[in-house]
């Protein structure tokens, strides 16, 4: 394999559907709240947060291969889990991938510092930060949340609350309530759902390195019930912002994915051990954070 189509299998780009869905969300509210879109603010909030998670993406093979976790996931590879598997296949150096991710946060701390500079206050700043540091300490040494029981919470954080709020804040240009984090709440339920449901297939390399996922913690059928019900809470997220007019009507709208999560659940019950056949799950949660992110965001145009 060449070495530049072994950076672009590095980066993991198709995960970016997360991303794009929470910057649309927070941009789509901006919108909604305060009748405001400054397309070069979506543009940029749009390219830094995909230079964040790019560099995120990178970072996360360079630290499984130095914990070993990579090397231990044999029977959970998959285009979904696993990693890239490039650096431990020895396509890309590990140093060369942390210059990678160093080099993609700085493109999206530049583009942040910008957008601090031409919005009000530092609340862009602020989100920056916190999301750098959560890149790095995610699966990073010294800190290792996810070895902490913390993985979930600093992906929910980072995709829900971090995003979204900073793509609605330089639309709006200001934080007046608290219906932008409430907003902000399906993202990053939907994201952390993403990492949860391929945490399955990943258990026994994970435990077998530290880490303290939800399905190691909590075991399989109580995490595909917390899967479930977490699903489940973004429907209620939407409904009461409808109930209450800080949503239109048209958000109800995702309830058109309302089977999606059931689905995943059935098919990761009955297949837990069969790879193969539980990918059918992962695939659902996938499509389920895209769809949901677009509807909804959709919703907030009209």
């Amino acid at each position: 394999m060449s070495q530049g189509k072994s950076i672009i299998m590095l980066l993991r780009l198709p995960f970016l559907t997360v991303t794009i869905g929470g910057v649309l969300l927070g941009t789509a509210y901006g919108y909604f709240d305060k009748g405001q879109f400054h397309l070069l603010n979506f543009v940029l909030a749009l390219l830094g947060a995909c230079f964040f998670h790019i560099a995120t993406n990178v970072a996360n093979d360079y630290f499984d291969f130095r914990s070993g976790n990579d090397a231990a996931n044999i029977s959970g590879t998959s285009p979904f889990s696993g990693g890239s598997r490039m650096v431990l296949d020895g396509q890309v150096s590990p140093r060369k991938a942390l210059v990678v991710s160093f080099i993609f946060a700085a493109l999206g701390s530049a583009i942040g510092l910008y957008l601090n500079f031409t919005t009000p206050g530092n609340w862009v700043l602020l989100f920056g930060v916190a999301g750098f540091i959560l890149i790095y300490s995610y699966n990073g040494f010294p800190l290792r949340l996810v070895n902490k029981g913390l993985g979930e919470i600093a992906i929910f954080t980072a995709w829900g609350p971090l995003i979204v709020l900073g793509a609605y804040y330089v639309q709006a240009q200001a934080l007046t309530s608290w219906w932008p984090l409430i907003v902000s709440i399906p993202s990053g339920i939907l994201t952390t759902l993403v990492l949860l449901i391929n945490e399955f297939a990943d258990e026994e390399a994970d435990s077998s390195t530290g880490r303290r996922t939800w399905v190691i913690l909590f075991g399989n059928r109580a995490a595909l019930a917390i899967y479930l019900v977490l699903a489940y809470a973004c429907y209620g997220v939407v409904l009461a912002g409808v109930l209450l007019a800080r949503f239109p009507l048209w958000s109800l709208a995702v309830g058109l994915t309302l089977l999606m999560p059931l689905q995943a659940y059935r098919i990761g019950s009955k297949s837990l051990g069969d790879w193969g056949t539980f990918m059918g799950a992962v695939k659902s949660t996938i499509l389920l954070n895209l769809v949901f992110l677009i509807l909804l965001s959709v919703s907030f145009f009209i």
